[in-house]
């Protein structure tokens, strides 16, 4: 891990060069290369959602069928998924790839070396209404946005569907994440809105561009 935290820092201060001398406008920018970099991950996700959404009421249909016959059941389900192409680990296995880097990421900007840099660059530690992005949001004002875009962005994300303990996670996540999040070093908090806003602006894209399959 600790080498892709390396390469994260050092491609951070590339872009605190070409971006204004501004280690906020830096975090934003890295955050945008790593979307693109692993955009083929986001498309082949999304469209098996999108996919797997599309069959849902297929699946409820043979969930009253077979209620009592659960082994018969899975086997139709299966048959299903064969039929129209759709894995339904395929939705998943892309986002727990992309885990490692975010977390290689997110490790970057509380590392102290980080830390040392933005502290050494004086007024580049400033971003919008913050002073310095290695200390919290004085006015929680980050966190807030961190909570409304992990909503935005699940509200955007195709699903299985119908679940009420899905419907209750939506409504639990965002509050969870941004309370968790208060504490954090604004430059973390600057990461996870521009990631949540991207992550937003690409689903809607592929959704809308390559269609629902």
């Amino acid at each position: 891990m600790q080498p892709l935290i390396d390469m994260m820092l050092q491609v951070l201060n590339f872009l605190f060069t070409i971006g204004g001398h501004n280690y906020g406008v830096a975090i934003i920018l890295l955050t945008i290369a790593v979307k693109l970099a692993l955009y083929p991950l986001t498309l082949q996700s999304t469209k098996q959602m999108a996919a797997m959404q599309k069959l849902q009421p297929k699946f409820e249909e043979l969930k009253k069928k077979h209620k009592d016959h659960p082994e018969k059941f899975q086997k139709e389900t299966m048959s299903l998924y064969k039929e129209h192409g759709v894995n339904p680990l395929g939705g998943c296995l892309p986002m727990l790839l992309q885990i490692p880097v975010f977390i290689a990421l997110f490790m970057a900007l509380t590392s102290q070396e980080f830390k040392a840099a933005v502290i050494a660059s004086g007024s580049a530690s400033a971003f919008l209404w913050i002073k310095d992005i290695t200390l919290k949001d004085p006015y929680y004002i980050m966190p807030l946005l961190i909570g409304l875009t992990t909503y935005w962005s699940q509200k955007t994300m195709p699903s299985a569907g119908g679940m009420d303990q899905m419907k209750q996670m939506m409504l639990f996540m965002p509050i969870f994440i941004a309370f968790i999040s208060i504490e954090f070093a604004a430059g973390v908090q600057i990461y996870w809105v521009a990631q949540n806003v991207l992550t937003v602006a690409q689903q809607m894209y592929i959704l809308k561009e390559k269609g629902k399959v």
